[in-house]
């Protein structure tokens, strides 16, 4: 008898840890002290990352346990392809949706986002001194932010300080408790939206779909504006 194969859910564990960051950066600390929303950005790409590439384990013991679903191989093929191109998890989201027929359309608020928490994460985990900031004529000192900001400000996550306090950096920028809850909702609904295109044929009842959505449910809000 062939074993069936089987696989750990670890992105809802990188998800779990990005969550209690979030929570963690709502309990009253000052804000240049909320590195746990620093830990909550970080995790939540980590825990997208992960999804997207147990996808295909996901596919594959459902072939094993019978099913004949004919997208069951656009999706393995797709995310397999992906990978042996170096491709990133951004790709790979977009080749999935296409798979399932139902593409994420870039313009979109949702993949707006999720690739603006890509591009933080990148600029975090690749930090470069790309910041700059200039001393006028009259003598004011101006921030010129890296363009990314300008996304995270229009989102109304980032630490918006005035012009005499320049000296923070985009790390100190990012890290508040909104951000975090962003970060963490992008997940949840980056997520749920590709559970969502899966056809209801090969949802309904199923169990590994069921957990997934209930490991993936968006952050309880406990912000105080």
């Amino acid at each position: 008898m062939q074993a069936v194969q089987g696989f750990f859910v670890d992105s809802s564990r990188f998800y779990k840890i990005a969550k209690n960051g979030y929570l963690k950066a709502t309990e009253g600390f000052e804000i240049h002290t909320q590195d746990d929303a620093l830990v909550s950005i970080i995790f939540s790409a980590l825990a997208l990352e992960a999804f997207i590439n147990e996808i295909p384990a996901l596919a594959k013991c459902e072939k094993q346990d019978g099913s004949t679903e004919a997208f069951l191989d656009k999706l393995i093929d797709a995310i397999e392809e992906s990978d042996s191109k170096k491709k990133n998890t951004q790709h790979k989201f977009m080749l999935a949706s296409e798979a399932l027929n139902s593409d994420f359309k870039k313009g979109d608020k949702l993949y707006q986002n999720f690739a603006d928490l890509f591009k933080l994460r990148d600029c975090l985990v690749h930090l470069k001194p790309e910041d700059i900031i200039e001393e006028q004529e009259d003598g004011e000192i101006k921030y010129f932010g890296r363009k990314l900001l300008q996304n995270l400000r229009s989102k109304g996550i980032y630490l918006d300080t005035p012009s005499e306090s320049i000296s923070e950096s985009i790390i100190v920028k990012v890290s508040t408790a909104k951000a975090a809850f962003w970060a963490c909702t992008t997940v949840s609904e980056m997520v749920n939206a590709i559970l969502d295109k899966l056809p209801a044929s090969f949802t309904d009842n199923n169990l590994q779909i069921d957990l997934y959505r209930r490991k993936f449910q968006p952050p309880e809000k406990q912000l105080c504006d």
